[in-house]
């Protein structure tokens, strides 16, 4: 059964894998290496499974940063990564039966700002999802309305879906979508993901990040 404290449990070693894996990727290494980085890291850690089609690190590097990929056909690249590349990872633990899942952008190399300001946009994405956040809306209301914020803001949703999310749940085939398509209130999910995967527009690159929220009765909480 889904509780609070099971999902903080393994979102935390969830947090903990992405500052190791930022922390010892290094130039030279490729999709492969990343990914066995984080799922080591991961299993070291008490992790014995992964809910997402068995893929515990879901790791895009540089252009393909831009693909939007289910975890059923996933395939790491064995390109290198050289400086300056955009690296997503995206995780998915269990933990005592319950999922976690997390992820984030970073990139390898001297600073760039045109890359931090596109992450800074996406840090800010987050804080405009908590203050619309409103569980007696539709899901599809707040999902258009965000659309509209990255439009405006000159950047391009990359999901397949143009999805936004999920419920967290302990059967994959019962995930309920945050698109524009679900018009059932947002007090139907009790824990899910927001983790919108976008573009500046006229750039080569995808960025994502992604937290498991919940409400508290008051507002917006992010585990």
């Amino acid at each position: 059964m889904l509780n609070l404290e099971n999902i903080k449990e393994v979102q935390n070693i969830a947090k903990k894998t992405i500052e190791h894996v930022q922390l010892h990727t290094k130039e030279g290494m490729n999709e492969q290496d990343i990914k066995i980085l984080a799922e080591s890291f991961m299993e070291s850690n008490g992790i014995s499974r992964f809910w997402y089609y068995n893929v515990g690190a879901l790791v895009l590097a540089g252009n393909r940063s831009l693909l939007s990929i289910s975890g059923k056909d996933y395939v790491p690249s064995k390109v290198k990564v050289k400086n300056g590349d955009v690296i997503t990872i995206d995780l998915s633990p269990v933990l005592n039966n319950t999922w976690g899942d997390f992820a984030r952008t970073f990139y390898i190399g001297k600073s760039n700002n045109e890359i931090n300001e596109a992450l800074e946009f996406i840090k800010n994405l987050h804080l405009m999802f908590i203050d619309i956040y409103n569980h007696n809306l539709a899901i599809s209301m707040i999902h258009n309305e965000l659309c509209k914020k990255i439009q405006n803001n000159g950047f391009e949703l990359l999901d397949f879906r143009n999805n936004f999310g999920h419920s967290i749940e302990e059967d994959i085939t019962l995930r309920k979508w945050f698109d524009s398509n679900n018009n059932e209130k947002f007090s139907t999910l009790k824990f899910f993901t927001f983790e919108p995967h976008i573009k500046k527009i006229g750039t080569n690159y995808g960025i994502k990040h992604e937290n498991i929220y919940y409400y508290d009765g008051s507002k917006l909480i992010d585990v």
